[in-house]
């Protein structure tokens, strides 16, 4: 959702690089690693909200994709924190 591949799409690795820096735990072999993003972005493609770019290796997001995890992200942002300090 950065933007940064929103031109040329983006690749397993650099879903691996990005995941990196979050607090999510990725394997620490390598190739585990890899098929732990492929699963990820297999389930990202069977909700259509990414789609594979023909004849490349790498992916784009969907408009679907757009709506949907920008809601996510709003909803995470800026209403849980509300609602969280409203039940406290």
């Amino acid at each position: 959702m950065s933007g940064e591949h929103a031109l040329h799409g983006f690749t397993n690795r650099d879903l691996r690089d990005k995941l990196a820096l979050t607090g999510l735990r990725l394997h620490d072999d390598p190739k585990k690693r890899s098929a732990q993003v492929s699963r990820f972005l297999h389930r990202l493609h069977v909700y259509a909200l990414v789609a594979k770019i023909p004849r490349s290796q790498r992916w784009r997001v969907t408009a679907f994709g757009y709506r949907t995890m920008s809601a996510a992200l709003r909803i995470r942002i800026k209403e849980f924190p509300r609602l969280y300090a409203d039940a406290a």
